[in-house]
């Protein structure tokens, strides 16, 4: 019987990750959508600590960043439309006051500045080759907070351009940490507001930069993600109601893939055991005053503990704030 799908080859990579690993995601919204399933399964994960990043350019910014600036301070902010604002971050960052603005920005960049000099895999998800800067001071932004399009210059990044920023950001990053390992992928959701013909060459141009960057850096890998989705999951019904973005059951079957390519056959084990206790954990029945269900919370307290003196490493708090030890 012949299959009806045409599958993506991915490349072993020479490592494997596992539940001691030390992982940093940047990139555009599928860094987010893998990097939360890695944070849910009680990874080690630093998840886009500027927001989603969509730009070649904008993510070497973003390395620099955490590897020479000590903090962000009321001066790197911006005003507009009542609310403050880093052209360097997304806009959950954003606030009414600079003091919260800036709170939140540095939390998670302190974070991410400590956790990047000893990660040993940096996950990166590019977007598009499209890249918006500052028309009074040509300085290359993040994002444009919805101020008017008259105060950006809007210009494609070649390959060339795009490498030479990677590259240069790679180079500094491994300086300071010289065994580190960076994964790229092209994001699959489509810019469509570029039009289908720009948004193939932007992908193509992304696709071009990785790899130059795999041919002069040995650290370099890249994982398949724009072509799963143009093979293995060419149908709509993989989409979201937009037909742009992908459905939660195709972001869960990139999750296999990536797994299967990255992850230890330990830690899958122990991520499969992971996901059912929090599965059963979130269930909510109708009724909870029954015998069943004291035996059910019984049952996966049991789990928890067991889980918890078995792998003392992973974070478990979340999950003893729902069940605590003496709901048992």
């Amino acid at each position: 019987m012949p299959e009806f799908l045409t599958s993506v080859d991915i490349p072993v990579p020479d490592f494997s990750i596992d539940y001691h690993s030390r992982l940093l995601f940047l990139g555009s919204c599928f860094a987010d959508n893998i990097g939360k399933k890695m944070a849910d399964l009680k990874f080690n994960v630093c998840l886009n600590p500027f927001g989603v990043i969509y730009n070649p350019l904008s993510i070497a910014n973003s390395i620099e960043l955490l590897l020479e600036k000590e903090s962000f301070q009321k001066s790197d902010l911006a005003f507009y439309n009542e609310l403050w604002y880093s052209y360097a971050h997304y806009s959950w960052f954003s606030d009414v006051e600079p003091e919260k603005c800036l709170e939140k920005i540095n939390n998670s960049f302190q974070h991410a500045r400590d956790f990047i000099r000893n990660a040993e895999v940096v996950f990166i998800t590019l977007g598009t080759s499209w890249v918006f800067s500052l028309k009074n001071s040509g300085d290359i932004i993040a994002n444009c907070h919805k101020l008017p399009a008259s105060n950006f210059k809007r210009s494609f990044s070649s390959v060339d351009n795009s490498f030479r920023h990677l590259k240069t950001s790679i180079f500094n990053l491994r300086k300071i940490n010289p065994f580190v390992r960076i994964v790229f992928t092209v994001s699959p959701i489509r810019h469509f507001k570029d039009g289908a013909i720009e948004n193939q060459r932007s992908k193509a141009s992304l696709i071009l930069t990785i790899a130059r960057l795999q041919e002069e850096l040995s650290c370099i890998y890249y994982f398949p993600a724009y072509e799963i989705f143009m093979d293995e999951l060419r149908d709509y019904r993989f989409y979201a109601e937009d037909m742009i973005h992908p459905s939660d059951a195709s972001i869960d079957y990139t999750w296999k893939q990536f797994a299967k390519t990255f992850l230890s056959k330990e830690s899958i084990l122990l991520a499969t055991e992971i996901q059912k206790l929090i599965a059963g954990m979130n269930h909510r029945p109708m009724h909870t005053n029954t015998a069943a269900y004291r035996r059910l919370v019984a049952s996966l307290s049991q789990k928890l503990e067991t889980l918890s003196e078995q792998y003392p490493f992973i974070d478990f708090t979340a999950e003893r704030r729902i069940f605590p030890p003496d709901q048992g």
